[in-house]
């Protein structure tokens, strides 16, 4: 069967123009009783972590699509943002009781929730502001002066 532009056969219907356009597939409506099944199935079982399993797996529905959804509706988007949210509560919650793999957790929120993995430095030394930019020659007379109180250089 032909199909495309200029192949289109009067018993294949008609060709989409600015005046000829289907009716719109996802709906406000539609997309907030997906968002809100979602929201129910994370909420069935401490299992239903992941949201995206939820609606690539289960519903089959298409990165894509998720992303246009929430871009073209401000609610559908609160509820993916929830829907986020919870996820990374219950990998916080089931990773501190030791009932995921640790590593994997926090591989998972450092990846997808924005954590860091940071420690603090204090690069001050008798109040006065470590300074990491000198020459060699100045770090070796530093060291010397260190080692050799009262050696001149």
């Amino acid at each position: 069967m032909p199909g495309g532009y200029g192949n289109i056969r009067p018993e294949d219907g008609r060709q989409f123009s600015k005046d000829y356009q289907p009716e719109e597939k996802w709906t406000e409506e539609r997309a907030l009783n997906l968002a809100n099944e979602l929201i129910a199935w994370q909420k069935e079982s401490p299992v239903n972590i992941f949201f995206e399993e939820f609606l690539v797996i289960e519903k089959g529905i298409h990165p894509r699509t998720i992303s246009y959804l929430s871009q073209k509706y401000t609610s559908f988007c609160n509820l993916i943002e929830q829907a986020k949210k919870t996820q990374e509560i219950k990998l916080k919650k089931y990773g501190t009781a030791d009932k995921l793999n640790a590593s994997m957790t926090k591989f998972v929120l450092i990846n997808n929730h924005g954590w860091k993995e940071q420690a603090h430095i204090d690069h001050t030394t008798d109040g006065k502001a470590f300074n990491n930019n000198i020459s060699d020659d100045e770090l070796i007379a530093r060291i010397n002066r260190i080692l050799k109180p009262g050696a001149e250089e």
